[in-house]
């Protein structure tokens, strides 16, 4: 049983589901193991649980990233969206 983890801000479902997708497909396609043997875990850190230079992100949120944290924002800009759904049909 291989398991991908996967550490990371919070992540919003289709971010998930994309990664998930990609992650997986790859690892099959690589290492010849079935799909459905391959393990995916995502382990989400909401922004006071993580840090960079001794300041915890909730203190200084990063405006670049993408993730559950500012859904709300990215999740509005069409481009943003439109780049999600291209890679989800994918």
């Amino acid at each position: 049983m291989p398991a991908i983890t996967i550490q990371s801000l919070e992540l919003s479902d289709s971010q998930k589901r994309i990664l998930a997708k990609k992650f997986v497909e790859t690892f099959a396609e690589i290492t010849n193991v079935p799909k459905d043997r391959v393990y995916l875990f995502f382990d989400g850190y909401t922004l006071d649980n993580v840090g960079t230079g001794g300041i915890r992100f909730s203190d200084k949120p990063t405006q670049r990233a993408w993730g559950k944290f500012n859904e709300d924002e990215w999740s509005k800009d069409p481009e943003i969206v439109k780049k999600l759904e291209e890679v989800e049909k994918s």
